[in-house]
């Protein structure tokens, strides 16, 4: 997943494009396999104007508007409206808490941020005064489990700003899909993360308090998530605990792709990086690189908490861990495991948006 605003330039062009794409579709397996938990398109709760408390779960939107979604609400009823407005939907979710769970809202015109029982999930586009639009963007956020009432009823409210033309959620898909873990083996470590802006060689370290960090969605740009327009370092941690079977010998950590430089470290460990950080220098393209490191054995602990950090130096455009996976896994596995992430798991439709949009 990325909700990349302003990609790098890609340098396949003109025939050599069209070329390159055929080759692509000829592909076997190059749909992505995904469950559709539940179907979001039809009637939702709709107010014009815009008010925080409109995220909160308990907040009663039983006099607001219907809505019609997907379509413009130049369409249902608001011909001349431009400006905020914020949709709200109830739905009772079941899932298989390894899967990760997402929501699709196709395309919104023009900026909008996601709240999934009153958390904060995700951003797409620049709300005023540092307005731009994100009108042809497909929309696709990570639903943290541990925010998710499974079998429950879940609030998903949904904040937008147009800025003319047409407005609101306007085009497919509308749902919530779930994708099955890559390795039965496997952990994976998407989600919320903690989030620290700058720079600080202390902030590795396996005891920090990182109580007071800021929460982020893990893949996505930190300028999708209210960091916009920032430039230079800054930190990921996140902590987790393994299972007390987990055999935490001969393992690798996948950190899909980061935009441009990083260090990482588990419990305080330096176990690899990419590109020269401390120069502040990208080359060679690091922020397409998949990141693949070796954690040495012993360091890992099954059945305690473990404290990954990432250092992060983004050089100009979007910032951070913006594509997966995420996750940790035994080598005996790292085969079969991008055999599949490849295969089953490559979008093309998004592989394609994301680079020629």
């Amino acid at each position: 997943m990325i909700n990349c605003i302003c990609p790098k330039n890609f340098p396949v062009r003109g025939t050599t494009l069209i070329l390159f794409c055929i080759l692509l579709m000829n592909l076997k397996g190059f749909s992505q396999v995904k469950e559709k938990l539940v179907g979001l398109g039809g009637d939702w709760r709709f107010i014009l104007g815009d008010n925080m408390k409109f995220a909160r779960p308990e907040y009663n939107d039983s006099d607001w508007e219907k809505m019609y979604v997907p379509s413009p609400w130049q369409e249902e009823g608001f011909p001349h409206y431009h400006g905020y407005a914020w949709y709200r939907k109830t739905v009772e979710i079941n899932f298989n808490s390894k899967d990760l769970v997402y929501l699709e809202l196709g395309r919104i015109d023009d900026v909008d941020e996601v709240y999934l029982n009153g958390h904060f999930i995700g951003r797409t586009g620049g709300f005023p005064p540092e307005y731009f639009t994100a009108v042809n963007y497909q929309r696709k956020y990570l639903l943290p489990t541990e925010h998710l009432k499974n079998g429950g009823k879940n609030v998903i409210a949904v904040r937008v700003y147009d800025e003319g033309g047409a407005g609101g959620i306007i085009d497919s898909p509308v749902g919530i899909f779930s994708y099955s873990s890559y390795s039965d083996n496997s952990y994976n470590l998407f989600g919320k993360w903690k989030f620290h802006l700058f720079d600080n060689p202390e902030w590795s370290k396996e005891d920090l308090n990182d109580s007071d960090w800021e929460d982020i969605i893990v893949p996505s740009t930190w300028e999708n998530q209210g960091f916009g327009k920032y430039d230079g370092f800054a930190w990921y941690r996140k902590t987790f605990k393994l299972p007390d079977t987990f055999k935490e010998d001969d393992m690798v950590m996948l950190l899909g792709k980061i935009d441009d430089m990083d260090e990482v470290f588990i419990n305080g460990k330096f176990i690899g990086g990419t590109g020269r950080i401390d120069r502040k220098w990208s080359q060679n393209e690091d922020w397409q690189k998949y990141r693949t490191y070796s954690v040495p054995d012993g360091i890992l602990k099954a059945g305690k908490n473990n404290v990954i950090a990432v250092r992060v130096y983004d050089q100009t455009g979007p910032g951070g861990i913006y594509d997966g996976p995420i996750t940790l896994l035994p080598r005996s596995e790292y085969k079969m495991f991008w055999r599949k992430y490849r295969g089953d798991h490559f979008d093309l439709y998004h592989w394609l948006s994301y680079y020629f949009d």
